[in-house]
């Protein structure tokens, strides 16, 4: 499977096609050209190198109509498929519209970046300071490389010991607290599913997308009416989104995950330094309920996550799997159950983000979708809905990916359902 990040500008006007490729010859000397390397000592990991070559732009001249905005971007990341094992860990793609806008994609591979990452990315571009840290491929040839996979195989091993006996404690600690009575939320009465989901013997409908532009002054509004913060609004809209299309949870309950970033400070170059914490929440999920109880339970999980640091279970998990063999691995992996719903604010854009050769973005969203996921583990694993905000200027912008075929396989009924949701929190709207 491959999960690229889009990045998604609509410019009022085109900023020529010297700034776009600026942008690419800037991005081709920074931190996303990398690719990767097989380690030669068992148990070591695979390594990052530089890599010297770099895709070039696509820039098209015919242009895009400006209804069709939302469908050029969708095009752009159905179609394309990276391979950061080679170095093709990223794509620049450009097109003018109907009436003299630009809309501007970069996709980039999760595996070669996360989102702060290709933020900071754009930021050295913006300012000419891009650089690689990485060394170049011949640094892994040679003694040198080899005596770095033996010290690196013993670090993993040391590593997947301290983390197994994390993963013992919590699971002791767990059983000890079976013990105590659960405590019984009030049943709230959920309301009614408003779409027809599709079939479920349907052959494979495609995951859908969507992009959605919002009021910010009226989105922190809105967030402060109903008792909660734009985190907890954007929970509460896509956990409504989530029940409105009847997701059968378990037992009653919304299994949310939240990301959270862990990278620390400018020197943390890690491809990916993104997590994620868990809320539960139970009953129904609106307006008439408020947002006091989603904010509740998810400071207090990023507080248990602040205070827990290395100890969070999920964190331990990874080093033990980079010791296991594929085929392990994936039957593994077959087992795992994911969330109802995973939500991403991303906050506030910073304005080198927003900026391409001077021209500034009118509109700009970041997504993170998946690739290649059969469409029965789409129905089984979750999350079945997840949907990303950013906020900039006087916009929040949500893009939405309906995974589950057969909640959110019909793109016509994703976006009644949309509408819907927003207009049940009183949030207008304008679609991409």
């Amino acid at each position: 499977m491959s999960a690229p990040i889009q990045y998604c500008w609509i410019l009022p006007a085109d900023p020529g096609s010297v700034a776009l490729h600026d942008l690419n010859d800037q991005l081709a000397q920074g931190i996303l050209a990398r690719r990767v390397v097989d380690a030669r000592v068992p148990f070591a990991r695979a390594r990052w190198v530089r890599c010297d070559s770099s895709p070039q732009p696509r820039l098209a001249t015919d242009p895009v109509e400006d209804s069709s905005t939302s469908d050029w971007f969708d095009a752009r990341v159905r179609t394309t498929r990276l391979d950061p094992t080679s170095g093709y860990g990223w794509q620049l793609d450009a097109a003018p519209t109907s009436a003299g806008r630009c809309v501007v994609s970069l996709l980039v591979s999760h595996m070669t970046s996360d989102g702060q990452g290709i933020y900071r990315a754009l930021a050295a571009a913006h300012a000419h300071s891009s650089t690689n840290p990485l060394p170049p491929a011949a640094v892994t040839t040679g003694s040198a490389g080899l005596r770095a996979d033996l010290t690196d195989a013993a670090g993993q091993i040391v590593a997947a010991a301290r983390s197994v006996a994390v993963i013992a404690g919590a699971a002791l600690a767990a059983r000890r607290g079976a013990t105590d009575p659960p405590s019984k939320p009030e049943p709230v009465t959920a309301p009614p599913p408003v779409a027809t989901p599709v079939a479920a013997h349907d052959p494979a409908p495609e995951p859908t997308l969507a992009i959605y532009d919002l009021d910010r002054a009226e989105w922190a509004a809105r967030a402060a009416e109903f008792g909660g913060t734009s985190n907890s609004l954007f929970t509460g809209v896509i956990g409504g989104l989530v029940q409105r299309a009847g997701i059968q949870v378990t037992d009653g309950v919304l299994r949310v995950c939240i990301a959270v970033s862990k990278r620390e400070g400018d020197d943390d170059d890690r491809a990916n330094a993104s997590g994620g914490v868990w809320i539960r929440v139970p009953g129904a999920i609106g307006p008439e309920v408020g947002l006091g109880g989603i904010r509740a339970l998810s400071k207090q999980a990023f507080v248990d996550y602040a205070n827990s640091g290395d100890r969070q279970v999920a964190d331990n998990v990874q080093p033990i799997v980079r010791l296991l063999p594929s085929a392990v691995i994936g039957r593994l992996m077959a087992k795992l159950v994911g969330p109802d719903t995973t939500v991403s604010n991303l906050g506030e854009a910073p304005a080198t983000a927003l900026d391409i050769g001077g021209v500034t973005a009118e509109s700009f969203v970041i997504r993170a979708l998946m690739q290649g996921q059969p469409a029965q583990v789409r129905r089984e694993k979750g999350p079945a809905l997840a949907a990303w905000a950013v906020e900039y200027g006087d916009k929040v912008s949500v893009a939405f990916f309906g995974i589950d075929p057969d909640h959110f396989g019909d793109a016509d009924a994703l976006h009644r359902d949309i509408t819907a949701e927003l207009d049940r929190w009183g949030l207008s709207h304008s679609a991409w």
